[in-house]
């Protein structure tokens, strides 16, 4: 991958020194060493949908100074690079990882303030870009190692939802301290905008929750207190448990659809997962 970094971005960027990132960045996000400014390439295949959509919801919102600068998309030799701007900050997930939880409970009230003030400010528009939109109601369910009790209880609480466009809003689709660098400012910069929609808002807000509950069972909840108490002061949207339940199961399934060819023990984790997901509430 780092030959295919240095072929096609060279000639334009001159001489550096292409390094992988972790903490917040998905597989194959380099920070070219040696630019000025600093940069991050994202690469993936021609085919690759996810990072398509990247790029469009870089686009809308690029006005929230929340998310990095997007300077190009290449698409050459089968290829496609996005040519961001490098930011700085710690990964929000390695700060609870060290067991910093009063650092954690600052940062879940920041991810409280903006989700609802600079994310979901972006209201549905259908000319816009052309990001993906939520289907709950389309989501496949028809996977055959999943077990058939936990596709009925799944149906018949998506067959609940009252999904409306008229509430849709830009969503990020993995929301949370894993997908954010912290700075010393108290401030966020949100990375990996692969898996954005147009959707609505509780996709994210339940999200989080799902995620900090399932990972950090003993801190969840004080932070998703705060969290959701902080979202709250500044969004007038209606939360539920069984609604943010039901955009969990709609988000859960999603990967499942995703992992069909992946080896046995990663979908039966995620089958694990889609169970707990059912039998959990996540406020």
């Amino acid at each position: 991958m780092k030959d295919v970094i240095q072929k096609h971005l060279k000639d334009k960027y001159g001489e550096f020194n292409p390094t992988r990132l972790v903490g917040g960045y998905t597989n194959d996000t380099y920070l070219l060493n040696g630019t000025c400014p600093r940069l991050v390439a994202k690469v993936g295949a021609l085919s690759n949908l996810d990072l398509k959509n990247e790029v469009y919801s870089l686009e809308i919102s690029k006005g929230t100074s929340v998310v990095p600068k997007l300077y190009e998309h290449i698409n050459e030799d089968g290829v496609q690079i996005l040519i961001m701007e490098h930011c700085e900050g710690i990964n929000g997930q390695s700060i609870l990882d060290h067991n910093d939880l009063e650092t954690t409970k600052i940062l879940y009230r920041i991810l409280g303030k903006t989700l609802s003030n600079s994310v979901h400010s972006l209201k549905f528009k259908p000319n816009l870009k052309p990001i993906n939109q939520c289907k709950i109601k389309e989501i496949n369910l028809d996977l055959d190692f999943v077990p058939e009790i936990l596709i009925q209880r799944t149906q018949k609480i998506l067959n609940n939802v009252d999904d409306n466009e008229n509430d849709w809003v830009l969503t990020h689709g993995d929301y949370g301290i894993h997908n954010v660098l912290f700075t010393k400012e108290n401030s966020i910069t949100i990375l990996d905008w692969e898996w954005a929609e147009w959707a609505n808002p509780l996709i994210d807000v339940g999200w989080i929750c799902w995620f900090t509950k399932l990972h950090y069972p003993h801190h969840s909840d004080i932070l998703n207190s705060i969290f959701i108490n902080e979202y709250k002061i500044h969004s007038s949207v209606e939360l539920s448990s069984d609604k943010l339940k039901a955009y969990c199961l709609y988000k859960v399934w999603k990967v499942l659809n995703k992992v069909t060819q992946a080896p046995e023990d990663v979908r039966q984790e995620w089958v694990r997962r889609l169970r707990w997901t059912l039998d959990t509430d996540l406020i």
